[in-house]
């Protein structure tokens, strides 16, 4: 099962996440994104410019989530 690696970035700021975690596939990934991101949104509630970045294992990045509300994943 791949892995898959949901940094979070803000600005030019880039916190890596070390361990990953195995999934399915990359819409799977985008599912755990999604939730992560409903989480911590009201804890964050000043996180207009932080995103949630979904790595594959080779650092490729896969997509990105931004925290603000109204806006879902988008490839890159």
């Amino acid at each position: 099962m791949p892995r898959f690696f949901f940094n979070i970035r803000d600005g030019y700021d880039l916190d890596e996440d070390d361990e990953g975690i195995e999934l399915p596939d990359v819409e799977a990934a985008r599912a755990e994104a999604l939730a992560t991101v409903e989480e911590l949104r009201d804890q964050l509630a000043d996180a207009g410019n932080i995103e949630l970045e979904i790595t594959d294992e080779t650092g490729r990045r896969l997509m990105t989530v931004p925290f603000s509300r109204g806006s879902h994943g988008r490839r890159r």
